[in-house]
């Protein structure tokens, strides 16, 4: 099923009409743009450390990582033409508090078991005065996590992937699916 068919079968499913910006992300396939010019949320050098987080949070092993994929691309087109426009002042306001408390920590020098380190400190901390800083990066890889698990690639070649559904069969072993999750 291609992503034209998955965004119809969706509308007729819901209901509803679907946004001509959000169609316009998965219907462009969220393919690379030809140069960071064309973001439409992040700044060049916040979409960099956006991509790093992504990575950090998906990194490749014997899958593709977040990047590979395309997910950051994907994340700067729903927050700039799909997410209204209080989600963005408030998350434009979490993720300045997420860069400076990444910078104070020099995030970018680390290396990567550091930087997973930082970042599990960060969501595992209840402190008031990071706490927008939590909150921006919980999005962040809340996105990260759903956008990469919806994206062709990995629905066909890294999950179980059945395009059109077949007889339901309970209570089967996991090996009968060779240890894979469904993509749908």
């Amino acid at each position: 099923m291609n992503r034209r068919e998955m965004l119809k079968y969706t509308a007729l499913l819901t209901g509803g009409a679907v946004s001509t910006s959000f169609a316009s992300v998965f219907l462009s396939g969220c393919s690379r743009p030809e140069d960071v010019s064309e973001l439409h949320f992040f700044d060049p050098d916040q979409f960099e450390l956006v991509a790093l987080l992504a990575d950090t949070i998906l990194p490749r092993t014997d899958s593709p990582s977040a990047t590979d994929v395309n997910v950051h691309y994907t994340i700067d087109s729903m927050i700039g033409l799909v997410f209204d426009i209080d989600f963005k002042n408030n998350f434009r306001e979490q993720w300045a508090e997420l860069e400076r408390h990444l910078a104070g920590h020099n995030f970018r020098q680390l290396d990567q078991p550091d930087q997973v380190e930082l970042l599990r400190e960060l969501e595992l901390n209840r402190n008031s005065e990071t706490e927008n800083a939590r909150l921006a990066y919980m999005e962040l890889k809340q996105q990260t996590i759903a956008y990469y698990l919806t994206t062709e690639e990995i629905g066909k070649e890294h999950l179980n992937y059945l395009p059109v559904p077949g007889d339901y069969e309970p209570c089967i072993s996991v090996d009968d699916v060779d240890n894979r999750a469904w993509a749908i």
